[in-house]
């Protein structure tokens, strides 16, 4: 009996035990549970604050709506499980865009099923039967396999809608039952409202800053507009309908423009130029109505430099032109009234030094003929600066006629030399040739004279001994013929080389007595230029000689 009883009393001691032991043990799993759900639920919190920040960095500053979702969809995989991920783009009703993702094979009827609970949504969402139009489907990921047994048991549906908007259905669908709760349709809800928060903010700005914008381009006097790669009117501005007087009030396309600029510019083959040549191309005076324009067209390409269109500018130049033209006549009528008594003085100055040469004549006679050098001296140079005036009008007009013919340049450098001589002779001066016995090129024999006197007369101008060389030298690789003038004389600072050719521009390295208007070298420049030449000069510094260059294409 008695051990009976101890028996009875080990058994009831030992579950008491087993009880405690058991008890500890499944307090102890249930504290382990909830420390792995907490893990889980803090990993997966993690997750979607990786996502989120992935999502605001790789959105950017893009506004296309299929490139945003793309980017959604993209990163839900991070967060849940699921055979496949789409979406629908309801940016045109009629043409509505299904891509979608298969991340685990399924048939073509999972498919239908996916596309039929999105089109239920989205009547459902705008509280109406929509009817869609054409759909671009586009697949990616698994192969699909009819020979699976799968369809939908499990899916979520989140609208996109971006400024009140409904852009497009997100899906995200599994053949597993029951897999998705409230707290998974949370996060795809999370992510997809922090990326239209995201790009309706972007909007905001952009609109923002099209507003000013806008206003800049509406103040502008100049015409300004843009088309796109389809030739339709992206912006224009009131002074467009201004300047070629097209009806206002009427909205404006690309071809009104084109139309009223018909029979002066071929507008739209210049557009199509600068999108070919990707380069500006610049229209000058157009001639339309009362006005004179001049159209700049320059190719708009985005940051990936792909083209987006073309940009117009039609600036208004007819006060410009006035102007000029006032100008033109006002030089030309003052160069007229100059020139006849300057020749006349001129003339009765000859005739009076041819008068007075007697050496017996009497003393008086001797003043006279140093006035009369004197009156001839400055009436050649005042003539010489009317022509040289007359030049610069003509070269700043583009009027600059040439008579463009194969010379021998060699012979015009010599005759040059010859015709210097004297003057050079007079200042102990021994002048050079160094090249070629003959160069034939093409150029405008009177005008490249014109240039070498000027280069010449200045080299004697600022030399006081030593001598000048004039030298042809042909450049077979560049194509050209170089004629260069070195003298030993004043040279040029630094400082003067860089304005040495502008007009009426006073250099630092001449005194007084040797200044002067600086025209000869603006007109040799443009002779030079107008052969499609170049000019240019070389100094080592003050009193170390200068070298003035100038070439002449082949």
């Amino acid at each position: 009996m008695t051990i009976l009883i101890l028996l009875i009393a080990d058994f009831i001691l030992l579950g008491v035990v087993a009880v405690f032991y058991f008890h500890r043990r499944f307090k102890e799993r249930t504290a382990m549970a909830g420390v792995a759900n907490k893990s889980q639920e803090v990993q997966q919190r993690m997750y979607q604050v990786q996502v989120l920040q992935e999502i605001n960095e790789r959105i950017g500053y893009t506004l296309d709506t299929s490139k945003i979702i793309e980017i959604v969809t993209g990163s839900i995989g991070y967060l849940l499980q699921y055979e496949t991920v789409s979406f629908m783009l309801y940016s045109d009703p009629k043409n509505v865009v299904f891509k979608c993702h298969v991340h685990n094979s399924v048939n073509h009827a999972f498919i239908s099923q996916v596309k039929e609970k999105m089109h239920a949504a989205t009547s459902k969402i705008c509280n109406e039967e929509v009817v869609l139009g054409k759909i671009d489907e586009r697949m990616s990921g698994a192969i699909l396999d009819d020979n699976l047994d799968v369809q939908v048991m499990s899916y979520i549906n989140i609208p996109v809608i971006i400024e009140g908007q409904l852009l497009g259905l997100i899906n995200v669908s599994s053949s597993q039952p029951n897999l998705f709760g409230r707290a998974q349709a949370g996060v795809v809800y999370t992510i997809t409202n922090q990326a239209a928060f995201a790009v309706s903010k972007l909007q905001e700005v952009l609109e923002n800053e099209k507003g000013k914008l806008s206003g800049i381009i509406a103040a502008m006097n100049d015409g300004v507009f843009m088309v796109d790669l389809d030739y339709v009117l992206v912006i224009s501005n009131p002074a467009v309908v201004d300047l070629l007087q097209l009806p206002v009030g009427k909205p404006v396309t690309t071809f009104d423009i084109i139309d009223s600029l018909a029979g002066k510019v071929d507008l739209r083959t210049k557009i199509d130029e600068a999108l070919a040549k990707n380069i500006p191309i610049d229209v000058p005076e157009v001639y339309l109505h009362d006005k004179v324009m001049n159209i700049t067209l320059t190719p708009v390409r985005d940051k990936n430099g792909e083209h987006r269109g073309v940009a117009v500018i039609l600036h208004d130049v007819t006060s410009e032109k006035s102007l000029e033209k006032l100008r033109q006549e006002f030089t030309a009528m003052m160069v007229h009234e100059l020139r006849a008594p300057l020749t006349a003085v001129r003339w009765s100055a000859e005739g009076l030094l041819k008068s007075v040469t007697d050496v017996k004549a009497h003393l008086e006679t001797a003043k006279v003929k140093d006035s009369m050098t004197t009156i001839d001296l400055a009436a050649t140079n005042m003539l010489e600066l009317v022509n040289d005036l007359l030049d610069v009008a003509k070269i700043e007009a583009g009027k600059f006629d040439l008579n463009i013919q194969e010379y021998d340049v060699v012979a015009s450098i010599k005759e040059q030399i010859k015709a210097f001589e004297p003057q050079a002779t007079a200042k102990h001066l021994v002048i050079n040739y160094i090249g070629p016995d003959k160069q034939m090129v093409k150029f405008d024999r009177v005008r490249i004279s014109q240039v070498i006197t000027n280069l010449l007369s200045n080299s004697i101008k600022y030399t006081d001994s030593g001598q000048i060389d004039l030298s042809v030298a042909l450049e077979e690789k560049d194509k050209r013929v170089v004629v260069s003038i070195k003298d030993s004389g004043i040279g040029v600072s630094r400082e003067d080389l860089s304005v040495l050719f502008s007009k009426f521009k006073q250099l630092k390295t001449f005194d007084s007595s040797r200044k002067g208007t600086g025209l000869g070298l603006v007109v040799s420049k443009g002779i030079v230029e107008a052969h499609d030449g170049q000019i240019w000069a070389e100094s080592a510094g003050e009193n170390l000689g200068s070298t003035f260059y100038f070439s002449l294409p082949l």
